[in-house]
C-alpha cells in the first residue's frame, strides 16, 4: 500500500468514536483506521497480547483495553493537528513494516519498536535535521548510488551501510570499509569525529563528497526530500532493501516533512583517498588510555599523495 492509498482510505472513514475501517484483509495484524468526532486520525490495533511498551505522549494518546474475546484493543490517537502529515507517515510505516512478519507476535513487536522510534522523534519538537547532517546523508546516499551500485545490489549495499546503526564507519565490508565526508566546495579540511573512524587493520577509503546549498532555480540542484523519494522509488522493487532503507532513515532522525522539499543542494563530485598504515590518522594504540574521545581535522592539501585517481 502506498501512502496516498492510505490517505484515500482514511478519507472514506466517517468521523465517529466507533466507526473503523480495516486497512486490508491481507495484513497479518488486525489494523483499522478511524477518526474521532473532532476528525482526529486514529489507528486501532487488535492483538492477542497487550503491547505493553506503548504509552501516551504529548503528540499521541494510547488507549488500551481488554476485549470480551480475550484480545487487546490499542488505539493510537493523534493529539496535535499540526502533526497530521507526520502521523499519517507513522501509520503507513507501522502498517507496511509489520506486513511481512512471520507471525502475529513478530508483527506486533515490529509495530512497537517502530512506534517508539517515531514517538521519540515526534516528541523531540519541530526541529528539522541540521544542514550539516543533511549534507552528510546526501554524501552517503550518492556514494551508494554512483559508486557502490555499479558493483552490488541494493540489499547488499543497505546491509553494509552501518553508519546509521551507530558504527564507527559509514560502510563496512568484510575486508574493507569507506567513510564518507560531505564538504562545501571551498572547504580545505575534513573533520574526523572519533579515534576509530579511520582506524582499522583493513585498508579503507576516505570519500570526500562536495555538497553545497543551492536554490530551486539551480538546474543541477535537488531537494533533500526529492532525493529520499528517488531512492524509495528505486528500492520499491526490493521490499527487503526498502525496509532497511526506511529503518536507517528513522535511525538518522529523518521523518517526512514538507520543509525538506524546500532544502536544495547541489553535488559536485567525489574525491577518494586510500587509508592505509601510512595515512595520517590517530589510532587507539598510540593514544593514552586516559584519553577517551578525540576529534580532529585533516588538511586536504596535505593528503594528495593518498588520493585515488579513477579512470
Amino acid at each position: 500500500m502506498k501512502i496516498d492509498d492510505l490517505y484515500n482510505k482514511w478519507n472514506t472513514v466517517p468521523s465517529s468514536d466507533s466507526a473503523y475501517q480495516r486497512v486490508d484483509d491481507e495484513h497479518i495484524l488486525d489494523i483499522f483506521l478511524g477518526k474521532d468526532t473532532n476528525n482526529a486520525k486514529e489507528l486501532l490495533i487488535i492483538s492477542e497480547i497487550e503491547p505493553g511498551k506503548m504509552r501516551s505522549s504529548r503528540s499521541m494518546e494510547i488507549i488500551k483495553g481488554g476485549r470480551k474475546d480475550g484480545r487487546w484493543a490499542t488505539q493510537i490517537k493523534l493529539l496535535k493537528k499540526e502533526q497530521e502529515e507526520v502521523f499519517a507517515h507513522l501509520s503507513w510505516d507501522l502498517i507496511e513494516h509489520s506486513r511481512s512478519a512471520k507471525n502475529k507476535t513478530a508483527a506486533l513487536e515490529v509495530v512497537i519498536i517502530r512506534f517508539l522510534k517515531w514517538q521519540k522523534l515526534m516528541e523531540g519538537g519541530n526541529e528539522l535535521l541540521a544542514d550539516e547532517i543533511i549534507k552528510g546523508i546526501i554524501g552517503e546516499l550518492l556514494y551508494a548510488k554512483y559508486e557502490l551500485r555499479t558493483k552490488y545490489d541494493w540489499d547488499t549495499i543497505l546491509s553494509v551501510w552501518l553508519g546509521p546503526d551507530g558504527a564507527n564507519k559509514d560502510f563496512v565490508f568484510e575486508d574493507t570499509w569507506a567513510e564518507v565526508k560531505a564538504v562545501k566546495a571551498r572547504k580545505t579540511s575534513i573533520t574526523i569525529s572519533s579515534i576509530e573512524q579511520l582506524s582499522s587493520k583493513n585498508i579503507g577509503t576516505l570519500v570526500v563528497a562536495t555538497v553545497d546549498n543551492t536554490s530551486s532555480a539551480d538546474a543541477n540542484g535537488f531537494s533533500f526530500a526529492g532525493l529520499i523519494n528517488e531512492f524509495k522509488e528505486e528500492l520499491s522493487a526490493s521490499p527487503s532493501a526498502l525496509f532497511d532503507f526506511e529503518s536507517k532513515l528513522l535511525e538518522l532522525g529523518y521523518i517526512h516533512r514538507k520543509e525538506y522539499y524546500d532544502r536544495y543542494y547541489v553535488f559536485s563530485g567525489f574525491r577518494f583517498y586510500r587509508v592505509d598504515k601510512n595515512f595520517p590518522k590517530l589510532q587507539r594504540e598510540t593514544i593514552p588510555n586516559e584519553i577517551i574521545k578525540v576529534k580532529y581535522d585533516i588538511a586536504l592539501s596535505e593528503i594528495k599523495e593518498f588520493e585515488i585517481v579513477e579512470d
